[in-house]
């Protein structure tokens, strides 16, 4: 194997400015990465994956286990990660990587090159990142490698959320390079806890549930928002709890909705009586209203149930307030939604399958103990009232979201059906039996088991009885390459 010198590229000239990608290319020419390059350019790849579960304390302990068909241990197994993101990437099955090359010289004999991967190969190989690094432009594609450098653009992951995760929001491409290049050059540290902008990318998401799925999304509008907090003037509240709740609704009457909502979340994020506002307003019922009241608009159930359902994970987290704002969806199995730069939103409970751009940059605004950055969220988040964005797949079961760096495909028993490959794409198997062919060599995956599929590879067919889920980038390009 040789080592290979890896530059991460730019981001593209049309999201920042010129003075930004100076910035941002001045960090590139001194932070060269280097990665240990282990395939032989020109080759054409299905590579199978060993991939990462993150156990975070959100996480359910049976949802991700019933998907790799392993027992639950009672460890919380909140996400499982496919890609090349730098916290986990994804490492390519080594005994693969051997039953291709011995594929490959017994087609060169005259013999069959069809290819059987067996399931139980314990052999792990180089990771994803170390993997691309041999090939990129065969392996990601010449468009992909243009447009996003040479990393795989997107992170595919299987989450599954017992109780809430933070409230957050994510920068548009403009924003992430100038916070990125502005905290390289005046710190914090990248990996301080206070540190904002990992990387110079934007990280839309979309999030295809698996089982109901509640999520909260974007704000409501400005006058079910006023009408939730005034029906909280009923509680018996302290002094300080009631001048405080009255100076959050004068907060929601400015002038324009833009500036209500700005001013309503820095007074709740930021102001010493929102915890004991929180703990007061707990500590009490709150009559549920019919589903016609102004209160409920925008909201799959009556806003005191979510505080309820919220607080009592996060007693005292003025979060609990936020998400009152926030429009709140109830997803059935099937259906999908995006998150676009700027919106607030926070992920409730269920199991999805989520594709997002591989990046680091969150901004959080409630439910969570990590470091809020009031002003910074308040330059990013979009204070203006918005309808969830709800996703549809197109006749070959393709959703795209609001960027280039991803699409989702969604096979429910394929029959000889053509992968979607916009350049390299992961695929997921999440049940049954999927058999993947390509110029006659094939791979058959049961749930839990993915694959790695080079942009070089030519068309891939899935047939069986299961579900597959394929990311890929959200390019328009004329793949395959053949």
């Amino acid at each position: 194997m040789s080592w290979s010198e890896q530059s991460v590229k730019p981001p593209r000239e049309s999201m920042i400015s010129r003075h930004e990608r100076a910035n941002v290319e001045e960090r590139t020419r001194h932070s060269r990465v280097f990665v240990r390059s282990v395939q032989p350019k020109g080759t054409k790849t299905v590579r199978r994956l060993h991939n990462t579960v993150k156990n975070f304390a959100w996480g359910t302990t049976d949802a991700i286990p019933a998907i790799l068909g392993t027992a639950p241990d009672g460890t919380p197994c909140a996400e499982l990660w496919l890609g090349a993101h730098p916290l986990s990437p994804s490492r390519v099955d080594a005994g693969d990587v051997e039953q291709q090359r011995s594929s490959r010289r017994a087609a060169q004999r005259g013999s069959s090159s069809s290819l059987n991967v067996k399931t139980d190969s314990s052999t792990v190989g180089p990771n994803l990142i170390e993997y691309l690094a041999g090939d990129p432009a065969g392996l990601l594609g010449q468009d992909s490698l243009e447009a996003f450098g040479p990393r795989l653009p997107f992170l595919l992951k299987v989450l599954s959320a017992q109780k809430a995760l933070s409230i957050q929001v994510h920068p548009n491409p403009e924003q992430a390079a100038a916070g990125f290049a502005r905290e390289e050059s005046r710190g914090p540290d990248l990996d301080s806890a206070t540190r904002n902008y990992k990387d110079p990318s934007a990280k839309p998401e979309l999030i295809y549930a698996l089982t109901e799925f509640h999520a909260l999304t974007g704000f409501r509008s400005r006058k079910a928002v006023r009408a939730t907090f005034e029906r909280l003037l009923s509680l018996s509240l302290s002094p300080a709890s009631l001048d405080f709740l009255g100076d959050v609704i004068s907060a929601l009457k400015s002038v324009t909705e833009a500036r209500a909502f700005s001013k309503a979340v820095e007074l709740v994020l930021g102001d010493s009586r929102s915890a004991q506002f929180v703990d007061e307003a707990a500590a009490q019922d709150l009559a549920e209203l019919p589903e016609g009241h102004i209160s409920r608009s925008g909201t799959a159930v009556d806003p005191a149930e979510t505080f309820h359902e919220l607080v009592s994970d996060y007693p005292s987290d003025p979060g609990v307030l936020v998400a009152l704002m926030l429009n709140r969806v109830h997803l059935q199995p099937g259906e999908a939604l995006a998150m676009e730069s700027g919106v607030l939103h926070a992920y409730l409970g269920g199991t999805g399958i989520e594709v997002m751009a591989s990046s680091d940059n969150v901004l959080r605004g409630g439910l969570t103990n990590k470091h809020i950055d009031i002003p910074e969220l308040g330059t990013v988040a979009k204070f203006t009232s918005a309808t969830p964005c709800m996703v549809e797949p197109d006749r070959d079961g393709i959703l795209l979201g609001t960027t280039e760096d991803f699409a989702l495909q969604s096979l429910r028993c394929p029959r000889l059906t053509q992968v979607e490959r916009r350049g390299a794409s992961i695929a997921l198997c999440t049940s049954g039996t999927i058999t993947l062919t390509s110029l006659g060599s094939t791979v058959t995956l049961t749930r839990g088991q993915s694959v790695f599929i080079a942009a070089n590879e030519p068309t891939v067919t899935a047939d069986g009885h299961g579900d597959l889920f394929v990311a890929t980038t959200g390019l328009d390009t004329s793949l395959p390459f053949v």
